[in-house]
């Protein structure tokens, strides 16, 4: 008889937790868009929407942890530089492909010749994307960053600070304050390297100059910045994610080149007033750039990047153009291949005229 008196008693209890668990997930709404603020006896704010996930096509490829996809890209060195060498599907040495040249992350220093390959090089060697767009992929690997060694660095005087934009004027108060260096070491990175690289690609094979891309992510993403401001008249386009320009460099320089560049809402790295501010002096110069902010993204921007296929506006992906000189093509890979240096070219050419 207790047994059964404590069984019942179990089964009342686990019953009514299970209803008072249902009357609360019921009430819930309720009771948030009820709650007062008890110091201003004003309702809370609704808070803001959970962060978008990873698209679908992106969380495939995190799925695949095979590394088959890495044998693809064959393995190579260049004066002490490792890098990676993805050739076109169906690789036919007389004709002629694009070439893209993706820059690392921090991530990716080293010299082991494999964390170079990151997560959008993967997504490159998917086989449809290969065959719709064939084209070389170079991915060498600096154990520094992608900066022009031979830079002048000015010295970072309030005087000099206060003439920055102000997103990099906290940048590098936060840096002063923490004692930490700003930049890179004078005197080192290997951007310039990389350029010889290329060169040397183009001459080994059937590179189509007209359509050279430079692109990568957060180190790579300034790297990227870097390239298209050293050589505003190579690269036909380029894609930065999670990136900055050094503030004593005026992006103007490569107001015809066509960009376009993605940041986090949210990104705790690198701040996403870096590429605002870009995209700001874009804007004022009329030129050549989109920009795609990802409300809630954090330091992952290229996870969205490299998979974009057009807004959403429900996530609050929506991308901006600098001007109307801006292809406002929405698949990421479709408006790339379509960015050819002698179009671009021929339209200064006309404007000069």
């Amino acid at each position: 008889m207790r047994a059964i008196r404590t069984a019942t008693l179990i089964t009342l209890t686990a019953a009514f937790l299970c209803t008072s668990v249902a009357l609360a997930d019921k009430s819930g709404d309720t009771q948030a868009r009820k709650r007062i603020d008890p110091r201003t006896k004003r309702p809370v704010p609704a808070q803001p929407a959970e962060k978008p996930k990873v698209p679908k096509e992106q969380a495939k490829i995190k799925a695949r942890r095979s590394n088959k996809w890495m044998d693809l890209y064959e393995e190579h060195t260049f004066k002490d530089m490792p890098y990676r060498l993805l050739k076109p599907i169906d690789f036919d040495p007389s004709r002629t492909y694009p070439l893209i040249l993706s820059l690392h992350g921090k991530g990716g220093c080293g010299t082991d010749n494999i964390k170079n390959l990151r997560i959008w090089t993967q997504a490159m060697a998917e086989p449809n994307l290969r065959r719709k767009h064939p084209c070389f992929v170079l991915a060498p690997q600096t154990p520094d960053n992608w900066r022009n060694p031979n830079e002048t660095v000015p010295e970072l005087i309030p005087e000099a600070i206060k003439d920055y934009p102000q997103g990099w004027q906290k940048y590098i108060e936060r840096r002063i304050q923490l004692g930490r260096q700003i930049g890179s070491r004078p005197g080192t990175g290997d951007l310039l390297l990389a350029f010889e690289l290329v060169d040397k690609i183009t001459k080994q094979f059937k590179i189509d100059t007209n359509r050279i891309y430079v692109l990568g992510h957060s180190m790579g993403g300034f790297g990227t910045w870097n390239a298209i401001y050293e050589k505003p008249n190579f690269f036909a386009a380029a894609i930065p994610t999670a990136g900055g320009l050094m503030p004593w460099s005026n992006p103007k320089k490569f107001a015809n080149v066509p960009i376009w560049a993605f940041h986090g809402s949210i990104d705790p790295i690198v701040s996403v007033d870096l590429t605002r501010e870009i995209f700001t002096a874009m804007q004022e110069c009329s030129g050549n750039m989109k920009y795609t902010e990802l409300p809630g993204v954090k330091h992952e921007a290229n996870s969205y990047a490299f998979v974009y296929t057009g807004d959403n506006p429900d996530w609050g992906f929506i991308t901006k153009p600098s001007s109307d000189k801006c292809d406002n093509t929405q698949d990421i890979w479709d408006w790339l291949f379509r960015q050819k240096l002698s179009s671009r070219m021929k339209r200064s050419s006309r404007k000069g005229k």
